[in-house]
């Protein structure tokens, strides 16, 4: 009768008196009473006055632990899933879970009573064959093996990479979709990598003929009706490798002050809403750049062509121009449908090399004033964005460069030549928020909340052990003091991951939350149409406007649909992230494989009671496990593993390791402690033991063949677990990145 009842209570959602239960079910007084107490005390009914009712709901997505326990991820806190109580849901599954009272703890936990949306419904792992089943091995950890179904692997053997589609019924059980190759080569691992995480790598065929027909003339009309700046000294600044050109600027010296342009490739023009290549950006969301290869957002005719705005060559653009003060106070902000021919295009490597003192290329040397003025605004630029509380991490940035599946770390130093259009892009972002928002116009904005208050508790505390005093209250001045406090000390990177990790991830929104991080109350993407969905659809708000041409069936339209929108690209953010990070750990790992027996100069950059972890000075972290370091155990409350006579191993403490072994295809690096009394002769490991450069190609690599390089900005670290199979992680001091796009 207990699960009658309680059946009963589900069914109707709703709260019920006693004297309706005894009704409906026929039950004396006391034996009702009797089960409705029970189930109250078993916490699967609450009771409020005289009505019985059931506990409340979250929804969210759940992680799970080997040992059967879990949590719902929820905004304020984290909901324990006790073992046996996670139903059938897998990783990363949206659930309902029932909250219930306190356990003897004193923790509430909750029971998870249905699986809303599976995180995947495809898998990619290896194909093994056991007592006559075919069985899928999962390349992602916690995932349960699963049963295939023989259509399709036909002629494949033992050890084949393939991905499954997964059907969840009682059992679940898989389908063959697809052959990726033999192994963990590079070119195999990339293509589990990209169905792993559902990438589009091959464009439609209807897609690819829309693009095609695009006129690659423009016509004369349409130049006519534009704003010309084809007279203008307009040029680009990007990468070496980069061909998707979609921002140009340019300055003018005005008697009292600076008219600065922000031009960016009119992508709208050509990808039209509802059409073929619009439906396929949607569902690619953005451009996703892993080592060794792109997978764009739009089609090479448009990315690389008539949308890339290359120089000599006439293009469309959206821009904002500014008329600055002397001291940079904006007097006026135009935005214009114009036309450009850009005069040149510059590289950061180049423009660095003028910022520190050396001349341009001669072709370029045209722009020298042009560069003097802007390196001084956007400096000062920066210094008020600074002052109003914006948040500066300065993290090492690492092109990977893949040469036949050999990686090669390159770690970019160009930070002036990258935060002067860094700035200008921010300052274009943040007027058209700002523009949208008063004239009450619909949009796609990129927000940033504030840390949760049970995170920023946990900063304040792990910031503390380390001498760095935070507020009560939430403030982003306040952060940026603590990061300019650690600027220059040994533990500068570890308070910048305690700062990064306590904040929230940005996202996009259809309505205006404000961005935390940069201190501004209105901001968006604008300034890469090329390669980001959102800032397409902002384009379309913003040219509307322009021509008057915004009804109001069309703006209803858009308030209603770009919720939706928002989620979607979030998601499609997170995804081609996730795909870089673990690519990039992939190809580190390869790289470590060749520098097995060699010893480096690193940092620590995590400590938890299995080992520390330390990076190299290109960004590869690998962990020293606590049976190689000795008689050592973890402090909490240091923040530091202490040994014998006071000995202790602190974050952002520096020791020189020897690569011991890496596993590519599970991301891992093992690490040993350097010993002089240990180290092994030159010949013993097979190569030579010497503190090389960490940096670029093996000796004897030649560095002038190399073919076209694929470009990562940015290092993530590696996934651990400590040898005994148990899952442990490092508490408040593993420098875990993300990126994060502003």
């Amino acid at each position: 009768m207990r699960e009658t009842l309680l059946e009963f209570f589900k069914k109707t959602g709703k709260p019920h008196r006693l004297e309706e239960i005894l009704r409906r079910f026929g039950l004396e007084k006391r034996e009702a009473k009797a089960y409705l107490k029970a189930l109250v005390r078993e916490g699967l009914l609450e009771k409020r006055g005289s009505q019985y009712f059931l506990p409340p709901k979250v929804v969210g997505p759940i992680s799970l632990h080997r040992d059967g326990y879990g949590f719902v991820r929820l905004p304020e806190k984290d909901l324990f899933i006790p073992p046996g109580y996670t139903l059938d849901a897998w990783p990363e599954d949206v659930v309902e879970a029932r909250l219930m009272p306190p356990g003897r703890d004193g923790r509430p936990f909750g029971v998870v009573e249905r699986v809303i949306k599976r995180a995947r419904d495809r898998v990619v792992g290896t194909l093994d064959f056991r007592r006559g089943y075919a069985v899928l091995v999962p390349d992602e950890p916690g995932l349960p093996e699963l049963r295939l179904l023989p259509e399709g692997l036909e002629g494949l053997k033992r050890g084949s990479r393939i991905v499954a589609q997964v059907h969840y019924e009682k059992r679940p059980y898989g389908t063959f979709l697809e052959y990726l190759g033999e192994g963990d080569a590079p070119e195999t691992e990339t293509e589990a990598v990209i169905a792993k995480y559902g990438l589009r790598a091959e464009f439609p065929e209807e897609v690819l003929k829309e693009a095609e027909a695009i006129p690659l003339e423009i016509p004369e009309a349409e130049l006519e009706r534009r704003q010309d700046f084809r007279a203008l000294r307009v040029f680009t600044i990007d990468g070496v490798d980069a061909k998707d050109f979609d921002d140009a600027i340019h300055i003018e010296r005005l008697p009292r002050g600076y008219r600065v342009g922000v031009h960016i490739a009119d992508v709208s023009h050509y990808v039209k809403e509802g059409s073929a290549l619009d439906q396929e950006a949607f569902l690619r969301g953005t451009s996703v750049y892993l080592p060794g290869r792109v997978l764009p957002m739009l089609p090479e005719r448009l990315s690389n062509g008539v949308c890339s705005l290359r120089p000599g060559e006439d293009r469309l653009t959206l821009s904002v121009l500014f008329d600055l003060t002397e001291d940079l106070k904006v007097r006026r902000v135009r935005f214009a449908e114009g036309v450009i021919r850009s005069v040149a295009r510059l590289t950061y490597t180049e423009v660095e090399a003028f910022a520190e003192g050396f001349g341009l290329p001669e072709a370029h040397a045209f722009l020298a004033e042009d560069l003097r003025l802007l390196l001084d605004l956007t400096g000062r630029l920066r210094e008020k964005r600074l002052a109003a509380g914006a948040l500066d991490f300065s993290f090492p940035e690492v092109k990977v460069e893949v040469e036949a599946g050999t990686p090669h770390l390159i770690p970019q130093e160009e930070p002036r030549a990258r935060s002067l259009i860094e700035e200008l892009m921010l300052l274009a972002n943040q007027a058209v928020a700002e523009h949208l928002v008063k004239k009450g116009l619909p949009g796609l904005f990129r927000v940033h909340e504030e840390p949760l208050e049970e995170a920023y508790g946990k900063l304040r505390l792990a910031l503390a052990r380390l001498g760095y005093a935070l507020p009560e209250g939430v403030s982003s001045q306040a952060l940026q003091r603590a990061l300019l406090q650690a600027k220059g000390r040994p533990e500068e990177p570890v308070v910048a991951n305690l700062v990064l990790r306590s904040l929230r991830l940005a996202r996009y929104a259809a309505e205006n939350l404000g961005h935390f991080g940069l201190a501004m109350e209105h901001y968006l993407h604008f300034t890469s149409p090329i390669r980001r969905y959102p800032d397409l659809v902002v384009h379309r708000v913003l040219k509307a406007a322009l021509r008057r041409t915004l009804t109001p069936a069309r703006k209803a339209r858009w308030l209603e649909t770009f919720p939706a929108i928002a989620e979607h690209a979030s998601e499609m953010e997170r995804k081609a992230e996730a795909a870089e990070r673990e690519l990039t750990k992939y190809y580190m790992a390869k790289w470590a494989e060749l520098h097995v027996g060699e010893r480096f100069l690193g940092k620590v950059t995590g400590v938890a009671n299995f080992g520390a972890f330390v990076m190299l000075k290109n960004g590869v972290e690998g962990l020293v496990r606590l049976e190689a370091l000795g008689p050592y155990t973890y402090s909490e409350e240091a923040l530091a593993l202490v040994g014998p006579k006071g000995k202790r191993i602190r974050l952002g403490d520096e020791m020189e390791v020897v690569i011991a072994a890496a596993n590519p295809r599970l991301r891992q690096i093992d690490l040993l402690p350097y010993r002089e009394e240990e180290a092994p002769k030159k010949g013993a490991m097979g190569k030579e033991v010497d503190m090389r450069k960490v940096v670029g190609p093996p000796k004897e690599k030649a560095r002038d063949t190399r073919p076209e390089r694929a470009t990562v900005e940015t290092v993530y670290f590696g996934e651990w677990a400590p040898k005994e199979g148990r899952e442990a992680r490092p508490l408040d001091s593993r420098a875990r990145r993300r990126r994060r796009r502003r």
